[in-house]
């Protein structure tokens, strides 16, 4: 059944005891009172500090020990995604995030795609700087069959007479979208299966697993249920709780805006043949990081590693040599230099056919003069979003539905309208919507209805976002590719030459 939910902190009651398959030798194994053991879960905290009085490490870890200070047994999970991509992580590979983390007592963090974004060497690097264990369960070490040197395979946590084993599935995607050159990644379903197998024969009670949602891994866990709870990420659902009587499924959106806590009442009891079984009934809150007092010495320590990119972002990257406009007209109705530039180095970059951007992704609505030395922080303030790039595989149709959609409400100054790379398209904006695409060629060529096309685009967009939704079903070729901002990436383009010359090359031509 699915277990209602209400956001702010209020309890949501599963129901029933629920046996699980753990057995524990007789001989070792006394039954014991109930135990009550309490899993908080977070994922995805790259924000070094709240946004809109939410969020933020410094509230998490006053979450923490709040929950730590008025409940027994308090197992600190992180769900991972934390070590990529942030604009500080491009220059420490992470170092930040775990120098705050091991300022709260967190118990396990899972490895997901997010931690090998900058490498096997970093991510070791990051594990043994860790004052607790980071874990992954299908990757493999290829030169020794073990896990990543620092890695952790399984981990088991005590909760007073209780062992509860965790686990952590890294997306086999993750091959594809990162610099992991040196692991190998397996089939996550098959290696929780088989662990938390040896886990329950070695006599642990609870089994928890942590997944995330690149290439539908957590889809293909949730659907094999190889452990007691599984806690995952879902980008369309911010919090959602399953729990049907005897597997417990549960997610929550990144950066700690809340935290999910389980607290889970478990037994442990002899049966006839003289063997150990556990059984155990859970509720579930969500507790809203708005009423939490922010913990004062990880605040401090956030503080000042803010105060360390506020002086990356005045670097100077590069310099204008010809006027610029980023107004928000000037992107949404038709051509626009910048746009081109960013359209270019995303193609680029990804090493596609074509590609395309949204208008309403650029944001700092300004005019360059010519000669004005930008800073990184005119690129952010550019880019502000955190999107990444994809590559997906896209018909010649999909390509024109996707750019007649971008067309289709010009006159209202959308965000959704399309600039591109490596292509050029004729729009007459006297036709109706729908219709405004006259003609449309990449590479040169007539674009051909049943081709395929890989298309570079942003992460939201590929989302479906701004009115794309006819890319969302559509096969990703490249996901997260090493999960860098569009913003650190055009960084990175006009800083090689110290020159940007953005300019007009009339790929869109637009008539009314």
């Amino acid at each position: 059944m699915i277990v209602p939910a209400v956001i702010g902190g209020l309890l949501i009651l599963g129901s029933g005891l629920s046996p699980s398959s753990a057995l524990a030798d007789p001989g070792t194994a006394d039954t014991t009172l109930p135990v009550r053991v309490t899993i908080l879960y977070a994922q995805g905290t790259t924000d070094l500090q709240e946004t809109g009085g939410r969020g933020g490490l410094a509230r998490l870890a006053g979450v923490i020990r709040q929950e730590k200070a008025s409940h027994d047994n308090v197992l600190v999970l992180h769900g991972g995604q934390t070590l990529a991509p942030s604009v500080l992580a491009f220059y420490d590979q992470g170092a930040h995030i775990i120098d705050l983390l091991n300022g709260m007592p967190i118990d396990v963090m899972a490895a997901l795609n997010r931690e090998f974004h900058h490498g096997d060497d970093k991510l070791s690097a990051r594990a043994f700087e860790a004052g607790f264990p980071i874990v992954s369960t299908n990757a493999v070490d290829r030169s020794t069959g073990r896990p990543p040197e620092g890695l952790e395979e399984a981990v088991v946590l005590k909760a007073g007479p209780l062992q509860v084993g965790v686990l952590a599935a890294t997306p086999l995607l993750t091959h594809e979208t990162t610099r992991a050159h040196n692991t190998e990644f397996r089939d996550p379903v098959t290696a929780l299966a088989a662990k938390a197998a040896a886990l329950r024969a070695d006599g642990v009670d609870l089994v928890v697993a942590m997944t995330g949602y690149v290439g539908d891994t957590h889809r293909a866990v949730l659907s094999a249920k190889p452990a007691d709870i599984v806690l995952y990420q879902d980008r369309n659902r911010p919090f959602a709780v399953d729990y049907d009587g005897r597997f417990l499924s549960a997610t929550s959106g990144p950066q700690a805006a809340f935290v999910l806590a389980i607290d889970l009442l478990v037994e442990r009891k002899a049966g006839t043949d003289g063997r150990i079984r556990t059984s155990w009934t859970p509720a579930v809150r969500v507790i809203d990081t708005a009423a939490a007092t922010p913990d004062p010495a990880i605040d401090v320590r956030a503080k000042a590693y803010a105060a360390r990119l506020d002086t990356m972002l005045n670097m100077e990257v590069g310099r204008l040599t010809a006027p610029l406009d980023t107004r928000r007209e000037a992107l949404r109705s038709g051509e626009n230099a910048f746009a081109n530039a960013v359209a270019d180095t995303l193609r680029r970059t990804l090493d596609a056919d074509v590609a395309l951007i949204n208008g309403g992704g650029i944001r700092g609505d300004r005019l360059y003069p010519a000669g004005t030395l930008l800073t990184r922080r005119d690129i952010y303030g550019e880019l502000p979003y955190h999107d990444v790039g994809v590559v997906l595989d896209v018909t010649g149709n999909q390509l024109r539905e996707a750019i007649e959609s971008g067309v289709s409400a010009v006159e209202q100054l959308q965000g959704r309208f399309p600039h591109l790379s490596n292509a050029e398209a004729k729009i007459d904006l006297g036709r109706p919507p729908g219709q405004r695409l006259r003609s449309l060629a990449v590479g040169g060529k007539a674009v051909v209805p049943g081709a395929h096309y890989r298309l570079a685009t942003s992460s939201f967009l590929a989302a479906g976002g701004d009115g794309y939704g006819m890319l969302a079903g559509v096969p990703r070729l490249v996901e997260d590719r090493d999960t860098d901002f569009i913003s650190t990436q055009l960084i990175e383009q006009i800083a090689r030459s110290g020159a940007f010359a953005p300019r007009l090359d009339g790929r869109m031509a637009v008539t009314r």
